[in-house]
């Protein structure tokens, strides 16, 4: 917070000198047709001439249009902030409006240039005179919006396949948009094989390149991916003013994106229903499966519960018979977030599911099996570890093999107490090497003759949930290599 206050103190001495962001604009490749305006806000630390050669690519991808581009550059310590964003777009549209050109207008941001632009259309003055929003490694954040993806203008959002930082937010931003009243005002599609930096161009700041995935083609090609989906984007929302060719070629275009969004999101997607959502696929019911070393065919069904942590410490797992050595064990977690104040630089997974099942040895006694040497919580999780890794796409697993942090388990913790627990922190992990990561759980154990009746035979796991597993192989391992 310190640091933020000094950047603002520094961009507010440096403005009343009159030192500002400014606008470099690019006229249009051609003289006629739709005629449609840019205005690009950076990211951090990127000057803003980098996104010179983006725009370029988008103004050649349009060439039937009357296309230009505003860049924004000029930034104090080359970043976008709330004290420069209005005099660097309205230096964009007096240069414009200078040379005759208007037309609608678009604001595209770059990373947390797509955070600020978002900040600026907050004003409704300003929001009233924007067609809609174009969002490069970016999304609609909750913490200005909620979860709501109905925004007031058509809003693109797009992130790399290999994109370190945004990657995470993907899935969260196509749900929410599927949600939304009319989803085709704001699509969300992933663009194949480009990272976050090469949006820009030119040297990537060192921030940026410890939390992004190496790149797998140059800034010239990565460009060409990310202006065919503005291109599209653009005409799909302005049918009316391309011919009937372009826009026939645009909804194929658009059609081929979705169902690749669609394809490379689905095992986040069935991941996200593992922690999230009560029902036949909640990796809770693989758990106690896992430590009974049971199934529904050996006559046990499992029921779980999804409870807020300030309800958790009052539930109790149980076994409820339905006849003769058959019964249904009743359940209960709790999935847990990382603290993301200002939706940006965390995984969107649960960092650990708390996990309350009851203790094998009852389960098994129960249906007349038994007991058997107990499990951890260690072997659920090395599941959830090995189904993620099947669940990766191909091009995923082979990157993590190649470059990942490969993680092991420990034996799990086993707390003396209820509050060890419960307030264990989550999932502990500890860098051994470049190559590997241990991690171990918190757990605890309540005998079948435990003096407090209510609450003997417990087993109560921290879980790795599949879908923090399935970041871990397609981000966290993998980023600043």
């Amino acid at each position: 917070m310190y640091r933020i206050l000094v950047i603002l103190s520094f961009i507010l001495y440096n403005a009343s000198f009159g030192l500002a962001a400014t606008c470099e604009l690019l006229t249009p490749l051609g003289s006629e047709g739709a005629e449609i305006g840019i205005i690009m806000i950076p990211g951090a630390n990127y000057p803003g001439e980098r996104y010179i050669p983006l725009a370029k690519s988008i103004q050649a991808a349009m060439p039937s249009a009357k296309l230009w581009f505003g860049v924004t550059e000029g930034w104090l310590v080359d970043t976008p902030n709330p004290i420069e964003i209005a005099g660097a777009i309205n230096s964009c549209r007096s240069q414009a409006e200078n040379q005759q050109l208007g037309g609608k207008l678009y604001l595209a941001g770059h990373s947390l240039g797509g955070v600020m632009l978002e900040q600026y259309l907050q004003d409704q003055n300003n929001m009233a005179t924007v067609s809609g929003v174009i969002l490069f490694g970016s999304y609609l954040t909750d913490f200005l919006f909620g979860d709501d993806n109905n925004y007031a203008v058509p809003a693109l959002t797009v992130i790399g396949s290999i994109d370190g930082l945004a990657l995470s937010y993907a899935y969260r931003e196509w749900r929410e948009t599927q949600e939304a009243n009319v989803p085709e005002m704001y699509p969300v599609y992933i663009a194949e094989n480009v990272n976050h930096a090469q949006v820009g161009s030119g040297d990537v700041p060192g921030f940026v390149k410890d939390r992004d995935i190496a790149a797998v083609m140059d800034d010239d090609s990565a460009h060409l991916i990310y202006s065919d989906i503005v291109s599209t984007f653009l005409i799909m929302q302005n049918q009316d003013m391309f011919d009937a060719g372009l826009v026939e070629t645009a909804q194929a275009h658009h059609l081929e994106l979705v169902q690749y969004t669609e394809s490379f999101l689905g095992p986040f997607h069935e991941a996200y229903a593992m922690e999230a959502i009560m029902g036949d696929n909640n990796w809770m019911i693989r758990g106690q499966e896992i430590m009974a070393q049971l199934t529904e065919s050996d006559g046990m069904k499992v029921d779980n519960l999804i409870v807020p942590f300030d309800e958790l410490g009052e539930t109790k797992p149980s076994v409820e018979m339905s006849g003769d050595c058959a019964g249904t064990v009743k359940t209960y977690s709790t999935p847990e977030y990382d603290w993301d104040a200002f939706d940006a630089g965390v995984l969107t997974s649960a960092s650990v599911i708390k996990a309350k099942f009851k203790l094998e040895d009852v389960v098994r006694e129960n249906l007349c099996v038994p007991v058997l040497e107990r499990r951890q919580c260690k072997d659920i999780n090395e599941a959830a570890y090995k189904l993620a890794m099947e669940m990766a796409s191909e091009d995923a697993l082979s990157r993590f093999e190649s470059v990942g942090t490969k993680l092991f388990f420990l034996d799990d913790s086993v707390s003396p107490w209820g509050p060890g627990w419960e307030y264990s922190g989550g999932l502990h992990y500890k860098n051994v090497n470049k190559t590997h990561t241990s991690l171990y759980s918190t757990s605890l154990i309540s005998e079948p003759d435990f003096i407090i009746a209510s609450a003997a035979g417990m087993h109560y796991c921290d879980l790795l949930s599949p879908y923090r597993a399935l970041e871990w192989i397609y981000i966290q391992s993998v980023v600043g290599k």
